[in-house]
């Protein structure tokens, strides 16, 4: 997984590549703290370039919305294509995570 925070004013963008799967635990928590909590209002997962996510990706996604919901920002996900729109459509996860 690499990934690239794109901030513009309150909102900013992490755009993915690659798998989020286990082994990007580690790196994926990097990312969140990485983020521009302060003054940030809202965050946007861009998961085009991601092929592939596993239960331990989702979780990570949770993970994320938890920080979100502590910090005060929303947070969405655009983008997702074949087997990882799917595991979120099929976990409901999308509606969590922008509910």
């Amino acid at each position: 997984m690499e990934y690239r925070i794109v901030q513009d004013g309150e909102n900013a963008t992490v755009v993915f590549q690659g798998d989020i799967t286990f082994s990007e635990n580690v790196g994926f928590r990097q990312m969140l703290k990485n983020l521009p909590n302060k003054n940030m209002t809202q965050c946007v997962f861009d998961l085009a370039g991601v092929s592939m996510v596993d239960s331990a990706g989702l979780g990570m996604f949770l993970i994320a919305k938890e920080q979100a919901d502590t910090v005060g920002w929303s947070l969405k996900v655009q983008g997702a294509t074949g087997h990882v729109a799917s595991m979120l459509k099929l976990t409901k996860l999308t509606e969590v995570l922008e509910g």
